[in-house]
């Protein structure tokens, strides 16, 4: 059965490295983040229009380029764990979360006995990589490297943090534009009182060994999200990453232009 590399290199003090997914599909891409030395690729199902089979398709291709797919999904529904799951994706993260009761129940519909209630689905499917296996071997197996990340993004959440953070979550990842929007300060992202909340949130995953995601935009920034703790380094997206690399090219060509303002100008 097959280990979940991302939960692996976290809970081992490591740094691992991806990007967020919504708008691109295909084999061709999650191969061409592995190939570049990505270790994740963060497959987003809350703000795009990707369908369950799209999904699938994508953590398939993932595995098979040897690069961790972790899908946050739209919000804690049972089908939303379990069907991802039972398809083979290991690692989950949930967005909005507010309580103690929502992350245990997260975590129950998550994991099987004794651990939680998860729903028993073992059939030579991808959740076992397709290999026959004892059921009980395989529910510890599911276990073990299952990961459960959670996104603190709204006020009660930095309340409710020190509930939020159980045993069983393994990464947590602060929504800073949703988190500003809470507080009352949207895109004020320097503010003090959103600094408070990330540091928060930090010192207790520290405290309790779970790990932290640092939002990455260049590569200059890597450094100072290593030393302030972070270990999930979330860079960039689909399309920032594409926007860049075009923009770069039309800057590059704007002075042989006739007659035409670049787009990159505007």
């Amino acid at each position: 059965m097959r280990v979940n590399q991302l939960k692996k290199t976290l809970k081992s003090g490591g740094v691992a490295l991806g990007t967020l997914v919504w708008e691109t599909r295909g084999r061709g891409v999650v191969h061409t983040l592995a190939q570049a030395g990505m270790d994740f690729v963060m497959i987003c199902t809350e703000h795009s229009a990707y369908n369950l089979e799209t999904v699938v398709d994508l953590v398939a291709h993932s595995h098979a380029a040897g690069i961790t797919p972790i899908v946050r999904i739209p919000d804690l529904a049972y089908q939303h764990v379990t069907r991802l799951l039972d398809t083979g994706c290991q690692s989950l993260i949930v967005p909005h979360v507010k309580t103690g009761a929502e992350v245990r129940r997260f975590i129950e519909l998550a994991k099987y006995h004794h651990e939680g209630k998860r729903g028993m689905a073992i059939y030579l499917g991808a959740s076992t990589d397709y290999e026959d296996v004892d059921p009980l071997t395989a529910m510890a197996h599911a276990n073990a490297h299952t990961l459960l990340g959670v996104l603190i993004e709204t006020k009660e959440a930095v309340e409710n943090a020190e509930e939020i953070l159980l045993p069983g979550i393994d990464l947590a990842l602060v929504g800073h534009q949703d988190l500003a929007q809470s507080l009352g300060i949207p895109g004020q992202y320097d503010h003090p009182r959103l600094r408070e909340a990330n540091a928060r949130v930090q010192a207790l995953c520290k405290e309790r060994s779970i790990a932290t995601a640092g939002a990455v935009t260049r590569p200059e920034s890597v450094k100072a999200a290593v030393e302030s703790g972070a270990q999930y380094l979330l860079y960039g997206t689909d399309l920032v990453m594409l926007r860049r690399e075009a923009q770069r090219a039309a800057e590059a060509v704007a002075p042989f232009r006739k007659g035409k303002t670049s787009a990159a100008s505007e």
